[in-house]
């Protein structure tokens, strides 16, 4: 897995007022736990910390001075109503340890699948997986070109890379090919036709059974 490198500088402003101002100058505080002492508050430029995160799947290697830490990112918050960055929360990480983390669920071949209508949808957008931090998969790839209409792919049934555990039930859905409306539309309208046809003829046997009754009467 490949690695990204983050300048990060130690950070002392810790008031509301102090991180605002930070912000003003393209600055992003965070925050680093689990590196077997006191969280380490830290800062860095907005913009390197947008590559990092871009830099999907990688680990980071947290530069502070002479000193570096491999790192994942456990949260970002974001302004709800812009997205810009706010806050990032690190957890540093040894790369001799399993871990557990959230990896994304990318479905492809959906352009070879037969034109028959269907839809792929996504159930599961991510999936929990416990490897080493070295062998941490940028997605889980599932391959959907031999999907038929209302198909499912379980995680039982995903191609996990050598070193990695999936920490998931076996039997969750994650992908699945819909029937396309039009096609369940049409079949109801069938069913439905099919009835009517039935108690037209339920009708017309009823009718029958009366006439040869009066028949017999007269």
């Amino acid at each position: 897995m490949a690695s990204y490198q983050l300048k990060v500088e130690r950070r002392e402003e810790t008031g509301k007022s102090q991180v605002r101002k930070l912000r003003w100058d393209n600055m992003i505080p965070g925050i680093v736990y689990g590196s077997g002492g006191p969280a380490l508050m830290v800062k860095a430029d907005n913009r390197e910390i947008e590559k990092a995160l871009a830099a999907s799947g990688s680990l980071i290697n947290l530069s502070l001075g002479d000193e570096t830490k491999t790192v994942i990112v456990k949260e970002v918050q974001r302004d709800p109503v812009r997205g810009d960055i706010l806050h990032v929360d690190f957890h540093a990480i040894a790369l001799d340890k399993k871990l557990e983390i959230s990896v994304p669920v990318r479905a492809i071949g959906e352009e070879n699948r037969p034109n028959d209508g269907g839809v792929v949808s996504t159930l599961l957008w991510e999936i929990t997986v416990s490897c080493l931090p070295t062998d941490i998969p940028e997605a889980i790839v599932v391959d959907v070109s031999n999907l038929e209409l209302d198909g499912v792919i379980t995680v039982a049934e995903l191609d996990i890379p050598e070193g990695v555990e999936v920490i998931e039930d076996p039997d969750e859905a994650v992908v699945k090919v819909d029937i396309p409306e039009l096609i369940i539309e049409t079949e109801e309208d069938e069913d439905a036709e099919d009835a009517e046809d039935v108690d037209a003829e339920d009708v017309d046997i009823e009718d029958a059974d009366e006439d040869d009754a009066e028949s017999e009467e007269e």
